[in-house]
């Protein structure tokens, strides 16, 4: 790794907890001070099985400070999250019997632990707590039942990131 000023650190990564579930991710991250980055993930899932949905998509910019330096060993995040979804005919708690589309707004913290496996790829490790207000349309048998919303908290940041580092 150059030492800092030599370069900025730019990354690209994919959390592979969420792609084993079907929702495919993406993200970017850069250095922007010795043990500072900002890091962008997104998801987006346009999948159908049937009537089984479990469409969404959404953005998650975080700001991370090391306790070493940048890119290398353990790290505190401070993230917001936007998203939608649209979720019908999923076996999860109460969700099989109603259809729920909306929105999503929320932020949380992480830690996490970046391992170093060569000079362009890594694997960082990630647990993540984000509070999460969502407002959503229910629907039972395609009619409208109302508009809801709740609160709720979620591991949202939760991962085990595959990183490749570009510079």
């Amino acid at each position: 790794m150059p030492a800092w000023g030599a370069a900025q650190m730019v990354a690209v990564k994919t959390n592979l907890l969420y792609d084993a579930l079907l929702v495919p991710s993406l993200g970017a991250e850069l250095g922007v001070g010795q043990r500072t980055t900002v890091n962008l993930m997104g998801t987006f899932n346009p999948f159908t099985m049937g009537e089984h949905k479990w469409k969404n998509w959404s953005l998650q910019p975080e700001y991370r400070y090391w306790l070493h330096r940048a890119f290398t060993g353990p790290f505190v995040g401070a993230n917001a999250l936007v998203g939608g979804f649209n979720i019908n005919k999923v076996r999860v708690g109460n969700l099989y019997d109603h259809q729920r589309q909306g929105t999503m707004l929320g932020g949380g913290l992480s830690l996490g632990y970046h391992l170093i496996l060569s000079t362009r790829f890594s694997l960082e490790l990630a647990a993540g707590a984000d509070f999460l207000y969502c407002t959503y349309d229910r629907y039972t048998d395609g009619a409208l039942d109302g508009r809801y919303h709740s609160g709720l908290i979620l591991p949202v940041g939760t991962g085990v990131n595959l990183v490749y580092i570009l510079r």
